[in-house]
């Protein structure tokens, strides 16, 4: 082999070598999968149970089961959310969050994605949490076959895989998104310069300003203004673009992973509201 042949054939493996680690790396940073577990509801006297669901492969992240936790309300025909969490959190970090769900009257399911908490230890992407997501919402309703009204929360990240899967859940009543953004690449625009050409280079790119006009149901915005990792002004562009029924909660201060308890008496009355409980 030529000199010249082989210095182009290290060049070219040596491209594909950092083109692989940058996907690689985008699915780290932006999907940030944890593995933090701790507490769980029996911790704080709720009856809860836990499944187990079979997702595929597909992404580039292999099938695996993804982990549910179920905490029924007492009565069946009480409203019903399914709760989506963030990235670098998990079924524990959230609990507060979800015991404050069922505090308020409902029924709550939530899962960990491929690769976070209990779930199987795999590299997420955007692909493979949109579908955990979707079996989530299939096990959901069977779960709910009484309830008054069926709900999707998502928070941060998982605000953007709530506004995926509304497009596609059936008997979905209502969506709620808290510390919600308009795309992957916005957020690390505003986190970085607005002149870098993320929208191009990232794969990962959870669009959900390209799907939010689309959806028709009630929606409830939430964001705290004090948001140190969402800006507020991602949120309310967001809320801006929804063509559906909405309102907006916006709290002064909070913080992003507890906005719901900067306000918590006004957070409370917004879910009850959307779920005909107020």
């Amino acid at each position: 082999m030529k000199p010249t042949y082989r210095k182009m054939l290290y060049g070219a493996a040596l491209l594909a070598l950092i083109w692989i680690g940058w996907q690689v790396a985008q699915r780290l940073v932006i999907l940030h999968p944890s593995r933090q577990v701790s507490v769980n509801p029996k911790d704080f006297g709720v009856p809860y149970a836990e499944e187990w669901l079979d997702a595929p492969a597909g992404g580039g992240t292999r099938a695996g089961r993804v982990h549910v936790w179920w905490l029924p309300a007492d009565k069946p025909k009480a409203p019903a959310v399914l709760y989506l969490h963030g990235n670098e959190s998990t079924l524990s970090t959230d609990i507060g969050l979800m015991l404050s769900l069922r505090r308020a009257g409902f029924a709550v399911m939530a899962i960990d994605y491929r690769g976070y908490g209990e779930s199987a230890l795999r590299l997420p992407s955007e692909t493979s949490v949109y579908t955990d997501a979707r079996l989530a919402w299939t096990r959901f309703l069977e779960l709910t076959p009484q309830a008054s009204k069926r709900l999707l929360y998502g928070h941060s990240m998982g605000s953007a895989v709530a506004i995926d899967l509304a497009g596609h859940a059936p008997r979905l009543d209502g969506l709620v998104v808290d510390g919600a953004f308009t795309s992957a690449a916005d957020v690390g625009l505003a986190w970085t310069a607005d002149w870098l050409p993320l929208p191009k280079l990232l794969r990962q790119k959870f669009l959900s300003k390209e799907k939010i006009e689309d959806l028709k149901m009630p929606q409830l915005f939430i964001h705290c203004t004090d948001d140190e990792v969402i800006p507020v002004e991602l949120g309310q562009r967001l809320y801006g673009l929804s063509a559906g029924p909405k309102q907006q909660l916006l709290i002064e201060g909070g913080d992003h992973d507890h906005c719901y308890q900067a306000a918590p008496e006004r957070w409370r009355h917004a879910l009850r509201q959307m779920a005909g409980l107020a």
